[in-house]
């Protein structure tokens, strides 16, 4: 960790009575590590405040994995600055682009882990996020999180644990498990993910995953069976062609994936499926694109998440001819969110009737008003509340954005 200016111990922020912003941008490792931060910081006498109200310092955590997320997060900190406050970076853009972020004015906090190892409660949510591995051995062509995270270090499952028990014991009825590259861990201890999730699936609350690389989806199949383990998973899909999954440096075929979904919904026909898929990828062409595009109408997939390809440097694809050109890096998203949106209706529709049990968020929906949570198959539904934090709530319609239930008890 670095540490050129800031005082990180306990009786120099009570004695300065800091007041402090958090921000947070990308992935839901960024999210728990920010946790880490703050709870150390209000333990210590801190005061948690917006960027609006003038902080003494802004926290932020950064983000890298495409060029846009890099520039949100020069733009923060910038913005941060002129409000006169000390910025305290951290994240994948920090770690990686550090010069950047050189200045009178900032510190980079390189590892959050240096001041806090358990938390005891998510303070956000209803449901706590809890991170099970960091780094990734992979070396995707299109990836630079590796290079920002380093190897797959694996946390004690003792650990894991204790921090699952603090998150129940604290009111959060729903954990989910995260990590840099969450099916990979276990592989430098020889721990075995599938004995973790179903420990902790033992201890009173739900448990949710989220993304999973096809090809290490088989100990998350061996206990996904689990009543209290949520019937969704998130796939690390990236293409439905084999040429270009091929390119990406990916360990696994589009047959791969058609057998993995099938299998999924054999265990749990309930099981909500999302997906991620990577458009524009150098040597995607007409042919490979309509090879992703066929997948994804085949395959019972609830919603996905269409990202157009970006260079990053260190990368190898940043080094592959046959580049997209932008513009049909734009249309081919724009056809694959079109066919998305269809998919996630499609699955909605058939959950009309259905009952299911709901966690409330702590805010009500800005569009609509009215209270919202999610079922275990992981769609957001919209009802009126009644001051509860966990609903028993019927399906009854739905429209092409929201899906609306009512409260049976």
């Amino acid at each position: 960790m670095e540490n050129r200016g800031f005082d990180f111990s306990p009786y120099h922020l009570i004695l300065i009575a800091m007041r402090i912003c958090f921000l947070t941008l990308g992935c839901k490792q960024n999210q728990y590590e920010t946790e880490l931060v703050r709870e150390y910081f209000l333990k210590n006498g801190a005061e948690e405040v917006s960027l609006d109200e003038n902080p003494d310092v802004v926290f932020i955590n950064t983000c890298s994995v495409t060029s846009l997320a890099g520039q949100q997060s020069r733009n923060l900190v910038r913005r941060a600055l002129r409000r006169g406050a000390r910025v305290m970076v951290s994240g994948c853009h920090a770690i990686l682009f550090r010069d950047e972020f050189s200045g009178e004015n900032i510190e980079i906090l390189e590892d959050p882990w240096n001041l806090n190892s358990i938390l005891e409660k998510f303070s956000t949510r209803r449901r706590g996020y809890v991170l099970i591995e960091r780094g990734c051995n992979n070396f995707c062509s299109y990836c630079i999180v590796p290079y920002a995270r380093g190897r797959v270090r694996s946390r004690p499952k003792e650990d894991i644990i204790k921090e699952v028990k603090n998150l129940i014991k604290n009111g959060h009825k729903e954990i989910v498990l995260t990590g840099t590259h969450m099916g990979q861990y276990g592989k430098d201890t020889g721990e075995k993910l599938s004995s973790l999730l179903l420990t902790l699936a033992e201890l009173g609350a739900r448990i949710r995953l989220t993304s999973i690389n096809p090809d290490e989806a088989d100990e998350v199949l061996k206990a996904f069976h689990h009543p209290m383990i949520a019937p969704h998973l998130h796939l690390a899909l990236q293409s439905g062609s084999d040429k270009v999954l091929k390119l990406m440096r990916r360990n696994y075929t589009r047959e791969d994936i058609k057998k993995l979904v099938y299998r999924i919904k054999e265990i749990r026909e309930d099981a909500g499926i999302g997906a991620d898929f990577i458009v524009g990828f150098p040597g995607e062409g007409e042919r490979e694109f309509e090879e992703t595009y066929k997948l994804v109408e085949e395959l019972p997939f609830s919603y996905l998440h269409v990202f157009r390809y970006s260079e990053r440097p260190m990368t190898l694809a940043v080094l592959y001819p046959e580049r997209v050109p932008e513009r049909v890096r734009k249309k081919r998203s724009k056809t694959l969110r079109e066919l998305a949106k269809k998919k996630f209706y499609d699955f909605r529709k058939e959950l009309i009737g259905k009952t299911y049990t709901v966690l409330v968020e702590k805010k009500k929906d800005s569009v609509t008003g009215l209270s919202y949570g999610f079922t275990p198959n992981y769609v957001r539904v919209q009802f009126e509340g009644n001051g509860r934090d966990e609903v028993v709530v019927r399906i009854e319609r739905i429209d092409d954005e929201f899906t609306y239930g009512k409260v049976l008890h």
